[in-house]
């Protein structure tokens, strides 16, 4: 078992507007796995909005341990915040993230950590797809 390492990023949760319409973007046009669920939050019962209702997401276990998810907003959703993923093929993943819908922030262009491109997603938020050089 791996041993934790203090300060690592373990959770990215984002509050969606329209939950249904973000796992179609985040799933087609972005490549993620996401595997809706619908549950109350075990003690907590169903008031705990960070770990009960409808939600969909993807746990990482390759290397670090990761879990994002898209959970349905109980009112302002989260904006404004970015996020990246590593895609394999980034002109086939920027095209597939157009077809789905993400506004485009930028074409794929070199950066200093590989080629990138920045899309935005229907609550605003920022998504890169990248890869690395």
């Amino acid at each position: 078992m791996p041993v934790w390492e203090s300060g690592r990023l373990a959770t990215v949760v984002l509050e969606v507007s329209n939950l249904d319409r973000a796992v179609e973007l985040y799933r087609d046009g972005f490549g993620l796995d996401l595997h809706l669920s619908d549950h109350e939050g075990g003690d907590h019962g169903t008031d705990d909005r960070w770990i009960s209702g409808r939600h969909a997401a993807i746990t990482c276990t390759g290397g670090a341990f990761l879990y994002f998810a898209l959970h349905q907003s109980n009112g302002e959703g989260t904006a404004g915040a970015q996020v990246s993923f590593r895609v394999d093929d980034l002109d086939r993943a920027h095209q597939s993230a157009i077809a789905a819908g993400a506004g485009v922030l930028h074409e794929p262009r070199l950066e200093p950590w590989g080629r990138s491109a920045r899309h935005r997603d229907f609550d605003e938020n920022v998504v890169e797809l990248t890869h690395p050089s």
